[in-house]
């Protein structure tokens, strides 16, 4: 990597995405957060700089998965910083739909945001980081990408797919320095999750993983930083799972 280091973060307004850019930022990252809410972007990145202690952040609002908006905002990037040495495409939804109400707009919606924003992201980033000759991708999928939850058809689907895109970008790029890997969280806390948790109860967490509790997105965000700062170069085209030991336990009565 470059001695000045940079990143684009997409969803890194709130969860995950903002965790992960406290960190990078504490490591002295010049940082780019990408949303759809510019006013929201503007609070997270002041929040960002204060939290981590490092450089400013800038901010683009895009909706990714638009025509060569991922491309606008990863140039706007590099212009700005010089480089891009990592990308976290982390932007993200969730609306509960059962598969006989599913429409067309829902499951476009969904996989539009999920799945056609990190692709788009990861190719904008990787013709910058191919040129460079180094860079670390790293996606954001789910335990969904393993298992289904009801009404989630859409969802799952998606996280899914990322978990198949980390490998095909892999193998696209093994030739050029740089890795793609993807992250797979449990139930984290988070606002798209605050909902769901809101009335959790210690033993409704002990059936949905054997420690009991949600993860922090701080958590998640330091599998992130180990694979952006610390991973080996023959790490790429994996999918790493944190989730408590969800995946791990059979199902409880």
């Amino acid at each position: 990597m470059s001695e000045r280091r940079s990143a684009v973060i997409t969803g890194g307004a709130t969860g995950i995405g903002f965790a992960t850019a406290v960190i990078l930022n504490g490591e002295g990252f010049d940082l780019t957060i990408v949303g759809r809410r510019g006013d929201v972007l503007a609070s997270a990145a002041e929040a960002i700089a204060t939290e981590g202690g490092g450089p400013p952040v800038a901010v683009q609002a895009a909706d990714l998965y638009e025509p060569d908006a991922a491309m606008r905002a990863v140039d706007a990037h590099v212009a700005h910083f010089g480089g891009i040495d990592a990308l976290v495409a982390g932007a993200g939804s969730y609306e509960p739909v059962g598969l006989l109400e599913l429409t067309a707009s829902a499951w476009d919606a969904t996989m539009n945001v999920h799945l056609r924003g990190a692709v788009l992201s990861a190719s904008a980033a990787a013709r910058h980081m191919t040129k460079a000759g180094h860079g670390r991708i790293v996606l954001i999928s789910s335990v969904n990408g393993f298992h289904s939850d009801p009404e989630s058809i859409h969802y799952n689907a998606a996280k899914t797919a990322i978990v198949s895109v980390a490998r095909s970008l892999a193998v696209d790029l093994a030739d050029t320095g740089v890795s793609a890997n993807a992250v797979a969280p449990g139930w984290v806390t988070t606002p798209m999750t605050a909902d769901y948790l809101a009335d959790a109860t210690p033993d409704r967490l002990r059936r949905v993983n054997p420690l009991g509790r949600a993860g922090r997105p701080d958590e998640i965000a330091r599998v992130i930083r180990f694979l952006i700062l610390d991973a080996p170069e023959f790490l790429t085209g994996s999918t790493i799972t944190i989730d408590g030991g969800q995946t791990a336990m059979a199902p409880m009565p």
